[in-house]
């Protein structure tokens, strides 16, 4: 049987303990939070290479945005780059400029709480392309929602930049209609952090991982890992807060989670809530 190769975030997690305390864990998920204009990856690296930085720009963005210059003999941080290997970006301490540093960018944003109807309604839109079923149904205050793998075989349309596709069902996603809009939204990314932490498996492998066997403590500690951040980074009203809160407070260490397929998660919800989604090649019906 072939052996599964473990990332190397995961590695460091597992083997020397890194943010395996409560308290580190929570101070790697504010760091990350506030670092909105980079992946979530990337601030991660951050994070292991210079804790306590404030803003991590380019050299050249250093110069053009803010009109600073990089302190001679500074070291850089090596930080990921879409479609090429790294790239290298320098701490706000390591730099010099007459203008003043913008201070609202040191800051979070603060907690708006609402959710523009236009960026849900993209969102619902967008899952589709991963085979993902919205319906909404009357529950009581007790139920908010739920993801499942989709049993009947169900097709469904996607229209991108005027193409209409068929696509298979793979998973239906059922969210209480009665739940106000922002709870709605939350909820949504709670199922999709479930869904793309491999918690229900996968049909194709280079999608995500199948991560199935996991304990319930396992698998809800990601997703609302995962709900957390997404929710922090738009600024948005945070259901996951008192749960992660309550957890981290009343327990010295977390539980035995992948830090990396949260950060992937959390990445992939991002991408949804940006960009207009393709439907994934291997779920277009060939009439």
């Amino acid at each position: 049987m072939r052996k599964k190769n473990t990332p190397e975030l995961d590695k460091l997690f597992s083997e020397v303990g890194t943010y395996r305390k409560s308290e580190d864990y929570k101070k790697l998920l504010e760091f990350i939070k506030k670092f909105r204009h980079i992946a979530p990856y990337n601030a991660m690296l951050i994070h292991i290479q210079k804790p306590g930085s404030e803003y991590v720009a380019s050299a050249f963005d250093w110069k053009k945005r803010f009109n600073r210059t990089i302190k001679p003999g500074a070291r850089p941080l090596v930080i990921l780059r879409p479609f090429g290997p790294v790239a290298f970006v320098f701490e706000l301490s390591d730099t010099i400029g007459q203008d003043p540093f913008p201070k609202e960018l040191l800051k979070p944003f603060e907690v708006e709480g609402k959710i523009e109807k236009t960026a849900f309604k993209w969102l619902i839109e967008n899952i589709k392309s991963d085979g993902i079923y919205y319906n909404e149904v009357e529950y009581g205050t007790a139920l908010a929602g739920f993801i499942r793998i989709a049993q009947n075989g169900m097709e469904q349309l996607v229209v991108r930049n005027g193409k209409e596709f068929r696509v298979k069902v793979l998973y239906d996603m059922v969210i209480n209609r009665n739940d106000k809009i922002e709870t709605k939204f939350a909820t949504i990314l709670h199922e999709l952090a479930h869904l793309y932490c491999g918690h229900l498996g996968t049909f194709y492998p280079k999608w995500w991982s199948d991560r199935r066997g996991l304990s319930k403590n396992q698998r809800e500690f990601e997703a609302e890992s995962v709900c957390w951040l997404v929710c922090e980074r738009l600024g948005l009203e945070n259901p996951s807060a008192k749960y992660l809160s309550g957890y981290l407070d009343n327990n010295e260490n977390i539980p035995s989670i992948s830090i990396d397929n949260v950060l992937k998660s959390v990445s992939m919800i991002e991408k949804v809530l940006k960009e207009t989604k393709a439907p994934r090649k291997e779920i277009i019906v060939k009439r």
